[in-house]
């Protein structure tokens, strides 16, 4: 689905002689028998034709070696597919009271390159709204070859946010709070963020981190695949979308997060 294919072009360089014999012949061929006679090779006295000296070679016609039969190259293309979704896929990630009704929403079926280097294909849940934004930013990070370990709709982690980063799972919607704050929704719970690769890069407050499995990462010039920095495909990405990013926020320091509001 996100190949395309590229023909290289047959190497005909062994075609060269053989086009060659055939123009000479035709040239004979027109000539006929007005053609000069060809010279007769010197006879010995004794009736033999000289044998040539041992430092002459007779020159022989080597038969053309082929090149290499044709190729195709598999090539990968970022692919991407915008579709409404239902209240039974998003599970319990969605409930009546949250902010953003089911139709509001988009799934977007998204091309990546996975921590194997091989393309994949997941999906995101976001606002109608930012639908088309967001996927400018995956056919970024997959011109870049930014990896992703795992690109699934939080539902199949029944909704459950620490599992989901636990996993390094990179996902957008779940109609959520805002951790320590009751009554106060997340951006998530409008379909207006993303978390990106969470595991290796975590929320940082003080000696508080978040997934607490990310605690390696909290040094970030650590060399660990789909690791975020400030100036990075990632951030430049969603900058480019008008999006913010939480690792540039101030008291508390978000790596994963990204929202169209800077929230």
């Amino acid at each position: 689905m996100f190949r395309r294919a590229r023909l290289d072009p047959v190497h005909a360089s062994w075609l060269i002689p053989f086009s060659l014999v055939v123009l000479l012949a035709g040239c004979a061929r027109q000539s006929g028998g007005d053609a000069d006679p060809p010279e007769t090779a010197p006879v010995a006295e004794n009736g033999r034709r000289p044998t040539p000296p041992p430092d002459q070679t007779i020159p022989t016609t080597t038969p053309p070696t082929p090149g290499p039969p044709p190729t195709t190259e598999a090539i990968p293309v970022f692919t991407a597919l915008i579709g409404t979704i239902t209240e039974q896929e998003l599970g319990t990630s969605w409930r009546p009271d949250c902010p953003v009704p089911v139709e509001d929403l988009r799934r977007l079926d998204l091309a990546y390159w996975d921590y194997q280097g091989a393309p994949a294909v997941g999906a995101v849940i976001v606002h109608a709204d930012q639908a088309e934004k967001v996927v400018r930013v995956f056919a970024a990070l997959f011109d870049a070859r930014f990896p992703i370990e795992s690109l699934r709709p939080i539902a199949e982690f029944g909704a459950d946010d620490d599992a989901s980063m636990a996993a390094n799972n990179t996902s957008g919607f779940n109609c959520r709070e805002i951790d320590g704050r009751p009554g106060v929704w997340s951006q998530h719970a409008f379909g207006g963020a993303i978390d990106i690769n969470p595991l290796v890069n975590p929320w940082v407050r003080g000696s508080l981190v978040d997934p607490p499995g990310g605690e390696p990462y909290v040094d970030r010039s650590a060399d660990v695949p789909g690791l975020i920095r400030a100036g990075d495909a990632v951030t430049s990405a969603f900058a480019e979308i008008g999006w913010f990013w939480g690792g540039d926020w101030i008291s508390t320091v978000d790596y994963q997060h990204f929202s169209h509001n800077g929230r």
